[in-house]
């Protein structure tokens, strides 16, 4: 059984800043979660449409001026979502950029999406299959999900929650479906929001259970929480407490030269993310964020009238 944690700041954390991060702030951010020992990062987004940003790849030659010679430990992820990139774009995996691939989509793309991730298991990547807002599938629909992530040998499946509206229970009942019936070579993910205060709670409690049935996880993290909306689990704080916990040995000092380097700069400068009350509602009334945005630029209305 291993716990490893997934890095998202620079894809997560990349929305608030229309996917234009400095080029210089990703190396560096890159260069101290490597150095850090962190086990996987996400260097950004696969899309058929480029239009100069700095974290948006055509495919994996396109990240190559972002990583490290040394990469140690760490292993790249790139992203893509399932409607937004063409598998005719991505290039034969050789191991010198990202070797795993997470794939994003909406629950009726369900059927498309397994077969893109066939074809790009068949170009030699690993793949992470993220089904979104994953509270919203019903028993049977788990059931069926793991047969057809069982059936293409996917590499990981992840519990994705899109709209911060999981609780403890609820990611207690998911993993215990899922692992019951999933390949035991398959690891499960976790992707959590923070909008009922609940990220790191929702990570510690699938790393306990992962401990007591065995199963290999991936838990993702963004430093600070960067991230969209209410933003994510916090990178630092789960590494701290997989060293104190479980005998882990990430190199804290490290993370937090980086959050001071390169994140906190960004907070001054007045990019906003983190819990408060319009976020808490996004996740009280199982919301996207979306909705809360178009809300405070399209009208007057007060938060309890979002509500």
């Amino acid at each position: 059984m291993s716990i490893q944690l997934v890095d998202c700041t620079i894809r997560d954390g990349g929305y608030l800043l229309n996917k234009n991060f400095e080029k210089d702030v990703v190396k560096s951010i890159i260069n101290g979660l490597v150095n850090a020992g962190i086990d996987f990062v996400e260097t950004g987004f696969l899309q058929d449409i480029v239009s100069n940003e700095s974290i948006v790849y055509k495919n994996s030659k396109d990240v190559l001026k972002y990583l490290p010679i040394n990469k140690d430990k760490t292993t790249f992820i790139g992203f893509c979502d399932n409607s937004r990139y063409s598998i005719q774009n991505l290039d034969e995996c050789d191991k010198s950029s990202f070797e795993w691939i997470r794939i994003a989509f909406k629950k009726y793309e369900l059927e498309s999406a397994l077969e893109f991730c066939y074809q790009i298991k068949q170009k030699g990547y690993k793949i992470q299959i993220n089904p979104m807002d994953t509270i919203s599938y019903s028993k049977e629909e788990i059931k069926y999900l793991v047969k057809e992530v069982n059936s293409i040998k996917a590499d990981a499946l992840s519990i994705v929650d899109t709209y911060g509206s999981m609780y403890i229970d609820d990611a207690i009942s998911m993993f215990k479906q899922i692992d019951s019936t999933l390949a035991c070579e398959i690891k499960i993910g976790l992707h959590s929001h923070d909008n009922l205060g609940l990220s790191n709670a929702l990570a510690e409690e699938i790393i306990r259970l992962s401990h007591s049935s065995d199963r290999d996880v991936m838990i993702d993290g963004s430093l600070l929480g960067m991230g969209r909306g209410a933003g994510n689990a916090s990178t630092e704080a789960l590494a701290v407490f997989l060293n104190k916990k479980y005998g882990y040995n990430y190199n804290i000092p490290l993370l937090i030269q980086t959050i001071e380097n390169h994140i906190m700069p960004l907070r001054d400068n007045n990019i906003k993310w983190g819990y408060n009350l319009p976020m808490f509602v996004c996740g009280v009334q199982h919301s996207h964020i979306n909705n809360i945005n178009y809300l405070h630029k399209n009208t007057d209305c007060s938060i309890t009238e979002m509500y």
